[in-house]
C-alpha cells in the first residue's frame, strides 16, 4: 500500500503510522483573529485539513476525503490538503482521480516536488517508464535540497535494473542529507542483491537509526543477521517489527523459532502461541511447539523431575 516518506508517496513498504500525515500548525489567536477580520474565514480550511489529518490517523477515511474536500474548497491555493487527497485516492486504486490532483497541483505549483514524484508512481504503474522518468527527474531538479526525490528516483532506477545508476542516485540523496532513510535502505537492497550481506546490513542498520519505524527495515537485517550467525541481533530486530506491527503473524512464528534455537523455550513457547492466533502456519507453529515441550521435557526429566 502506498504511503508518505517524508512527504512522498513510497509504494515500496507498507504503511506505517509514523509516514502519516501531519497536522498544519494553528496561527495564534490573535493571528487568527487578524486573519478573520482580513480574510473572513481564513482559518477554516486549516482546521478542516487537521481533522482531516486527525481522521486519516485514525484511519477514518471517508471523513477525512471529506474534510480534506472542504479544505480545498475554502483554499484552493493552499497544495497540502490537495496533496493528501490524491494520496489517499492512490491508496485506494483510484489512479485517474489521484493523477488529476497531482496534475493540478504541479500546474498551480510548478515547485511542488512531492506532486512531481508521485504522479511519476502513477506512471510508471501504468507501464509509462519514459513518462515516469521524465517526473520523477524533474521532481529531483524542483527539490535541490531534499534528499527525498533523489531516493525516490533511485527507487525507480533500481526497479529498472539500473543498478549502477540507483547507487548514484542513493549516494546523492546521502550527500543532501546523510541521515536519508529511503537511501540507505536502497544501498540494503543494491549488496544484498550483490551477496554483500556484512554491507546490506549496516545499509538497513543505518536506515533503522533515522527512521527506528521501519518494519520493512527490521525484517530485512534480521534475516541477514540470522544468516550471518547472530541470532540475538536478528531476535532483536524481530521483536521491534512485532511491537511495530504485532498482527504479523508470520514474523511471530520466525520470532519463536529463533527464540527456541537460542534457547529461549518460555519465550519461544508464548511467541508460537501468538503467531498461530494471528494467521501463520498451524503445522509450523505446532511443529515447533512439539520441539520445545519435548525439549523442556527432556530438561525435567534430566533434573529428575523437579
Amino acid at each position: 500500500m502506498p504511503h508518505l516518506m517524508n512527504g512522498y508517496l513510497d509504494w515500496k513498504r507498507p504503511m506505517t503510522a509514523s509516514t502519516a500525515p501531519r497536522p498544519q500548525t494553528r496561527p495564534s489567536i490573535l493571528a487568527a483573529a487578524l486573519l478573520f477580520l482580513l480574510c473572513g474565514c481564513a482559518t477554516g480550511h486549516i482546521n478542516h485539513y487537521n481533522r482531516a489529518v486527525e481522521c486519516y490517523q485514525r484511519h477514518q477515511i471517508p471523513e477525512a476525503v471529506g474534510e480534506y474536500r472542504q479544505a480545498i474548497t475554502q483554499n484552493p491555493r493552499d497544495p497540502k490538503p490537495q496533496f493528501n487527497l490524491a494520496v489517499i485516492y492512490q491508496d485506494q486504486g483510484r489512479t485517474d482521480e489521484a493523477a488529476k490532483l497531482y496534475q493540478s497541483l504541479v500546474d498551480q505549483h510548478p515547485d511542488y516536488a512531492p506532486a512531481w514524484a508521485n504522479l511519476a508512481s502513477i506512471r510508471e504503474k501504468s507501464g509509462d517508464a519514459a513518462s515516469a522518468e521524465r517526473l520523477y527527474r524533474r521532481a529531483v531538479e524542483t527539490d535541490h535540497d531534499s534528499c527525498s526525490p533523489l531516493s525516490q528516483y533511485g527507487f525507480f532506477l533500481l526497479r529498472g535494473d539500473r543498478t549502477g545508476e540507483a547507487e548514484s542516485a542513493f549516494r546523492d540523496a546521502l550527500k543532501k542529507d546523510a541521515a536519508c532513510a529511503n537511501a540507505y535502505f536502497g544501498l540494503g537492497e543494491i549488496e544484498s542483491g550483490r551477496g554483500n550481506r556484512k554491507g546490506a546490513l549496516m545499509d538497513y542498520e543505518n536506515a533503522l537509526r533515522s527512521n527506528p519505524s521501519d518494519i520493512g527495515a527490521h525484517l530485512k537485517a534480521a534475516e541477514l543477521a540470522a544468516a550471518l550467525g547472530d541470532r540475538p541481533g536478528a531476535i532483536a530486530h524481530l521483536k521491534k517489527a512485532v511491537e511495530l506491527d504485532p498482527g504479523q503473524g508470520e514474523t511471530c512464528l520466525v520470532l519463536g523459532r529463533l527464540l527456541r534455537e537460542e534457547g529461549s523455550l518460555k519465550e519461544a513457547e508464548k511467541a508460537l502461541e501468538y503467531a498461530k492466533s494471528h494467521g501463520a502456519s498451524k503445522a509450523d507453529c505446532d511443529r515447533e511447539l512439539t520441539i520445545i515441550y519435548r525439549t523442556l521435557a527432556d530438561q525435567t526429566a534430566a533434573s529428575g523431575g523437579s
